[in-house]
């Protein structure tokens, strides 16, 4: 299949309830044959080196490439600033995918726009909690058996491989409704008010979140807390949130590729503690 036989497949599969996406090639020659595809959550260069490690020569990923949700670089979009066409970081990325001849196209909006969520999907098989579906019907929503602000966070530094976790709250809390914001849900998607409506109307213990806004969200469940509440947030971050889902995809994708091998390459935890 050509790397434009498969972005066809899957736009079919998953179709868009709107017209504007950033779903769009960041890269490559739709024409190419394609022998390999890699999910990733983000090509990273690390990644890249990796996908060029394993022979891959198309890359669906599920967040940018080139560092902005919908901008391209100067040689993609010729409105972009000028400065990323000189830029050392821009260049060396391009020069490292020309040499490739990896083609990279993204799949974000159609991700999220399917019914369930795939990223959400992702997520639910990761952590082993399909049973834990709350019976409100919100995806978000989660009833766990009875544990603690801080059993949750070691359960997700183990789960996804982090040295360490953000809390907000008590780690003594009992912790058993759960809310999942994964990536940047958590920042309101559009709504900065919706993280603590979501709470305050799902009777939520505990928030956790991909990206927040320290003033926002994090703001409300510190006073839940410091008012004697048991209220309490876990900060994990985009990636740690997110890229379960992309590890999953590849079971969604399969049936649409026919024999043509499917690998997940993680990104892993951006961050290091000191």
């Amino acid at each position: 299949m050509k790397v434009k036989e498969i972005v066809a497949a899957i736009e079919q599969a998953l179709p868009l309830p709107f017209s504007e996406t950033c779903d769009i090639y960041h890269c490559g020659n739709p024409e190419a044959e394609v022998t390999k595809i890699a999910s990733v959550f983000m090509a990273d260069a690390g990644v890249v080196r990796e996908a060029i490690r394993q022979d891959v020569d198309l890359i669906i990923t599920h967040e940018p490439t080139w560092h902005a949700g919908l901008a391209m670089p100067v040689w993609m979009d010729p409105s972009a600033g000028e400065w990323t066409g000189k830029d050392p970081v821009f260049l060396e990325k391009k020069r490292l995918l020309d040499e490739s001849g990896i083609t990279i196209w993204r799949c974000h909006d159609r991700m999220h726009a399917h019914n369930p969520d795939l990223i959400y999907d992702g997520w639910v098989k990761e952590m082993g909690w399909q049973d834990y579906r709350s019976a409100d019907g919100n995806q978000w929503h989660y009833d766990l058996p009875e544990t603690t602000l801080g059993e949750l966070a070691d359960f997700f530094k183990q789960k996804l491989g982090m040295e360490s976790v953000r809390l907000v709250g008590n780690p003594g809390q009992k912790t058993k409704r759960v809310s999942v914001l994964v990536g940047g849900g958590s920042l309101g998607l559009g709504d900065e008010l919706m993280p603590m409506k979501d709470m305050f109307e799902g009777d939520i213990d505990t928030i956790v979140c991909g990206e927040t806004t320290e003033w926002t969200s994090v703001s409300y469940v510190r006073d839940a807390a410091l008012l004697g509440m048991d209220k309490g947030m876990i900060i994990l971050g985009h990636n740690r949130t997110e890229e379960a889902g992309m590890k999953h995809f590849g079971d969604w994708l399969r049936p649409l590729v026919g024999d043509i091998p499917i690998v997940f390459i993680p990104s892993g935890e951006p961050f290091t503690c000191r």
